[in-house]
């Protein structure tokens, strides 16, 4: 899941591509007859893949991992086409939906329901050549599964977990977090922390961290049944209980609008003592701050620590030519050298289980590895709609005003599910 710096923390895309979305929907019968790679065979081919970069720098490192399909297969190679985060959903959506995609396809765990209908099911394939589940955290692979079939190979993950300002709990006389802490324990270090000007925790209602609040909360699923469940009350007693944060508790600053990047630069600034984030951006944010980095679970509710995780991976689209060749590309690009080298660098938590060693030692933070691992135990993959992009989008819009006191929680997800329910 691993995103430029600047977006590390950006989790829903900032406009609706519904046009992209209803162009998926609508070429799920695609035969898999056209598409951009038109030439080669299992062995070889000259392939193009399509994902999220961030500039020059991110082009020539992710480019790296692509030529590690060509070392493995050297009649296969496999050309990179990178567009912006922001760019990149619309671009894929509509080449999808063309039948003119490229071949191999990066794709999100929370959108992949959206562009489902456009990629191959990779199960067969994964038979075929011995990719073994098991050697990739279960989580992830769970959440690019989409009616039981595997979309997406991963080649990052992880659970939501707290970054925490070790200077300023210290400075507090506040006990640092540990596995299994409380939500009682949490609000009451966030309330001692939320002095001269800084506040213990922030916030914005981004859709993977709104709802792994909800679910530590009180247990509550965003959907049921695969359809929209916001208005379900336990979703939006969890729901509550996350606004009060900032417009009750006042243990977080009010959200403001059009600034992506506000969690980041808060904590970054040590303006905030705590952040809901994933490990994907723990060595990126450790290389930022000037203060000493901590990582504990989200605190426990009524029934423990509840969490999601999240992640991306590579697919190939239903218009590729040469599905066995891409394949065996995507085994290499997600192969534990590739994934333990994008480790050791920072660029992602690997989903690969041979490759974490590498990106616990770069990280090299007390304690990551015992919260990473008791917060996996305790995760599942977010499981969304196909129109989960709109969701977000709302959820950002409405969550906003709930927090900042605006309206009513219960009216924000009142008028996200009335917008939003019926395509689910």
């Amino acid at each position: 899941m691993y995103r430029t710096p600047a977006r590390a923390r950006r989790w829903a895309i900032a406009t609706l591509s519904a046009l992209a979305l209803t162009a998926v929907a609508a070429c799920g019968g695609n035969d898999g007859s056209g598409g951009a790679d038109s030439s080669g065979s299992a062995d070889k081919a000259d392939l193009t893949w399509s994902f999220w970069v961030g500039g020059t720098e991110d082009q020539a490192a992710w480019q790296k991992v692509a030529d590690q399909a060509t070392t493995d297969h050297p009649g296969i190679t496999v050309k990179l086409q990178g567009t912006d985060w922001n760019n990149y959903w619309a671009k894929i959506g509509t080449l999808l939906a063309g039948g003119k995609a490229p071949c191999i396809i990066g794709m999100q765990s929370l959108r992949t329901a959206s562009y489902a209908s456009a990629m191959l099911p990779l199960d067969d394939l994964m038979s075929k050549y011995g990719l073994k589940a098991e050697d990739f955290d279960k989580p992830i692979m769970d959440g690019l599964k989409v009616d039981g079939k595997q979309i997406a190979i991963p080649y990052d993950s992880g659970p939501m977990v707290i970054f925490y300002n070790r200077d300023l709990f210290k400075a507090a006389g506040v006990a640092e977090p540990k596995p299994g802490w409380t939500m009682d324990e949490f609000q009451a270090a966030a309330k001692k922390l939320t002095a001269a000007g800084r506040s213990g925790l922030v916030t914005t209602p981004g859709d993977l961290g709104v709802t792994s609040w909800v679910r530590t909360l009180t247990g509550a699923e965003p959907l049921a049944d695969g359809k929209l469940n916001l208005t379900d009350q336990k979703f939006v007693d969890g729901f509550s209980e996350y606004a009060d944060f900032v417009k009750t508790d006042k243990i977080a600053p009010p959200v403001p609008g059009g600034n992506p990047d506000f969690e980041t630069q808060q904590f970054v600034a040590g303006k905030a003592a705590m952040q809901l984030n994933g490990p994907w951006s723990l060595i990126d944010t450790k290389g930022k701050v000037k203060f000493k980095l901590g990582i504990a679970p989200i605190p426990a509710g009524p029934d423990g620590s509840k969490t999601y995780t999240a992640g991306s991976g590579f697919g190939i689209s239903r218009s590729c030519k040469t599905p066995d060749a891409a394949f065996q590309a995507i085994m290499s690009m997600t192969g534990e050298k590739p994934l333990t080298t994008l480790a050791a660098a920072g660029r992602a938590y690997p989903a690969r289980i041979a490759a974490h060693p590498a990106w616990f030692t770069a990280a090299g933070i007390d304690g990551a590895k015992e919260t990473i691992d008791y917060a996996s135990e305790n995760s599942i993959p977010l499981v969304t709609s196909k129109n989960w992009v709109q969701v977000a989008d709302l959820l950002n819009r409405f969550g906003t005003q709930a927090m900042n006191g605006e309206i009513p929680p219960e009216q924000a997800l009142k008028t996200i599910q009335d917008q939003a329910g019926a395509g689910s």
